[in-house]
């Protein structure tokens, strides 16, 4: 459901009178991720008092009423864009279908099933972030902050932290709880809602999936058959496309995408024959006419045009061949250069 829809949970929230979130539940959860243990992730339940309920409820509530901005005739929406594993696009909320993503959607349900398993001998000192599950007529979402606890070295530090308790003041506990301030990303149905995409990465693990996603598409890519001959070196290919500046074009290549480079290659390359073949005589027309194809001018060095297929030497970068996979290569509207789409966004 579109996180505008006036049934999504979280615009009901956006829009709740303070006397409307009395009849909001609230669990608070202090959560860590372990990535060698059989049960993925580790959570403690922590009470709070009535009076800090009804404060992080609030805060809540005014933190996503501040992603929403102002689209037409005054009113208000939240701008969301799909998560892309190659580029942050500002100002907008990155979605993330995690339902589409059996391993994603896996951890989702192992951290869901952690919440409502709370272990007594959790570790709070471990905490990696905080979790704020919200309920309303059997609708929930989670609210995440990416952030441990606090410890309060009492005896050793030269400045001790008191609390006053009744007529006096005694030591604060150690464990010491950020509450409120930004929100980092928030589950809702089948999406994620992402604000800070380096902590979703976090606690998911996501890196490890980009790598996958990588490495799955490398293996189709390198399979293709203007991959074939040793010209092509496809090993050295793999090799630079694993370092990590890499990974996330790599990841966001779409199967359908590969499938259209393998089907049309043999067209893209008859157009850059004719593209390399028509360079003008003229200095300042053959400039001008680099310029244009600026961009395209950089697979020249990487396909064998006249045998179709790939070549690639040891130290190269596969920057623009990467480019040429992805469909990344786009015309401008304006100039009708040739550009790389990623630049644009």
């Amino acid at each position: 459901m579109d996180i505008n829809h006036s049934d999504n949970f979280v615009s009901k929230l956006s829009n709740m009178t303070e006397d409307e979130l009395t009849n909001v539940d609230l669990s608070f959860h202090l959560v860590r991720l372990q990535k060698e243990a059989d049960h993925l992730y580790q959570s403690s339940c922590i009470q709070l008092a009535p009076d800090v309920i009804k404060w992080v409820k609030k805060n809540i509530v005014k933190t996503i009423q501040g992603l929403k901005v102002v689209v037409d005739n005054d009113r208000e929406a939240f701008l969301v864009g799909d998560y892309n594993h190659e580029i942050t696009v500002n100002d907008q909320i990155a979605k993330f279908a995690y339902a589409e993503y059996e391993e994603i959607s896996r951890k989702v349900g192992k951290l869901v099933t952690a919440l409502n398993s709370h272990d007594p001998e959790y570790p709070e000192k471990h905490t990696k972030f905080q979790i704020v599950k919200l309920t309303c007529n059997e609708q929930s979402a989670y609210f995440c902050y990416y952030r441990g606890v606090k410890k309060n070295s009492m005896r050793s530090s030269k400045k001790l932290m008191v609390l006053k308790n009744a007529n006096q003041f005694v030591f604060a506990e150690d464990t010491v709880i950020d509450l409120g301030g930004n929100v980092d990303f928030f589950i809702v149905g089948d999406h994620i809602f992402i604000i800070n995409v380096k902590s979703f990465e976090n606690a998911f693990d996501y890196r490890d999936h980009i790598a996958e996603l990588r490495d799955q598409n490398l293996t189709q890519i390198v399979s293709m058959p203007f991959f074939e001959g040793e010209t092509s070196n496809k090993e050295l290919f793999e090799e630079s496309c694993k370092k990590f500046i890499h990974s996330r074009g790599l990841a966001q290549i779409k199967p359908e995408t590969l499938s259209a480079v393998q089907e049309n290659f043999q067209d893209r390359c008859a157009e850059l024959s004719r593209i390399k073949s028509n360079v003008p005589e003229d200095e300042f027309e053959r400039e001008k006419y680099m310029k244009k194809y600026g961009t395209i001018w950089d697979l020249f060095e990487y396909i064998d045009l006249d045998n179709r297929k790939i070549i690639f030497i040891e130290g190269a970068s596969p920057r623009a061949l990467i480019h040429f996979f992805a469909d990344k290569i786009v015309r401008s509207f304006l100039t009708e250069d040739f550009k790389v789409a990623v630049a644009y966004e």
